[in-house]
């Protein structure tokens, strides 16, 4: 009797013991291992970065680069002229886009010799290679020779009317024509008195937002076209806002830049606006030192078309007033 209950017990604790032993152990919280050493760009990925999957930079900001030099539209660096002398040892920053080579009048003695006479050194050492075309490659045109400058267009107002002349120099090498840049400097003259921007720095700006306007760009540096009416033209009285118009001038050249044309549709008929031609504004300070080439030169009773802009009414017996946003052609 003794012997079995023996034998039940020792079955029990074998029984016991092997239900311990399949049970398994309790589960631990699972936590996704994390470098203590990376970095927060490397555990928030893109967030911290610059907001591209790829890893490439957002393209520069044109308006943020052009207020961290301080650059001016070209056109502004001659309406503020006074602050920008060289001679005073002033310096600005002016931007726009890169013209062909300037021509001038080729002196009675060269004018003989047509476009020869321009593709000497003069059209090798300064416009030429900055405009990009190449020694020899553009045609001067009959009866003028190069200069060492190049246009630089505001591209800001004036649809391509507004230029200054510029010498690159030695940086000329580094840009072609069509670029976008910003050039450091201040105005000097010329032997022929003409006004320039001697540039010391250059940076290059990323292009400008395509034009909306559907005109075709002016010649730069202020030089009068001719041509024929386009199609669609308006008397200047019944014009409204953003219209082509046709005028003539009907009274005296305006005193002081900003006063504006005294126009009509035909000489004898009553003053309908003062117009403003493109880059026509008061100089800074009223010191103005603007040259005869950088003034528009109409003549009384010619005829001329444009395109305007909006129209300022100030009652039935005032002429209204009216900013020009193309340069004028004259219709002969």
């Amino acid at each position: 009797m003794v012997r079995l209950l023996c034998l039940c017990l020792l079955v029990a604790a074998c029984q016991g013991g092997e239900t311990t032993a399949q049970k398994p152990p309790p589960a631990k919280p699972h936590d996704a291992p994390v470098a203590i050493d990376a970095e927060p760009a490397a555990i928030l990925g893109s967030a911290s970065g610059s907001g591209s999957d790829d890893g490439s930079e957002a393209p520069p900001d044109p308006g943020k680069q052009l207020d961290d030099l301080g650059a001016i539209p070209a056109w502004q660096a001659v309406v503020d002229r006074a602050q920008y002398l060289a001679r005073r040892g002033q310096h600005g920053v002016v931007f726009g886009v890169l013209g062909g080579p300037v021509y001038a009048p080729a002196p009675p003695a060269a004018a003989g010799a047509g476009s020869a006479a321009g593709s000497g050194s003069a059209a090798g050492s300064g416009s030429g290679s900055a405009a990009g075309s190449g020694s020899g490659a553009a045609e001067v045109p009959k009866g003028m020779v190069a200069t060492p400058f190049v246009w630089l267009v505001d591209d800001t107002e004036g649809n391509g009317a507004l230029a200054i002349r510029v010498d690159l120099g030695k940086k000329s090498g580094s840009v072609t024509q069509g670029d976008r840049v910003a050039l450091g400097g201040a105005w000097a003259l010329d032997d022929n008195r003409h006004w320039y921007w001697k540039v010391d720095n250059l940076d290059k700006l990323p292009p400008a937002k395509p034009s909306e306007s559907k005109d075709a760009p002016s010649p730069p540096g202020h030089t009068l076209q001719v041509g024929n009416f386009p199609p669609g033209v308006k008397r200047i009285s019944v014009a409204k806002d953003n219209d082509l118009v046709y005028f003539q001038v009907v009274g005296a050249p305006p005193a002081v830049d900003g006063d504006g044309w005294p126009v009509a549709d035909e000489l004898g008929n009553p003053v309908v606006a003062l117009l403003n031609l493109p880059g026509e504004r008061p100089s800074y300070g009223a010191q103005d030192m603007r040259a005869p080439d950088e003034r528009w030169q109409l003549k009384r009773g010619q005829t001329y078309w444009l395109r305007i802009g909006r129209i300022r009414k100030h009652g039935p017996d005032k002429p209204a007033t009216i900013n020009a946003r193309t340069a004028p052609v004259w219709v002969r």
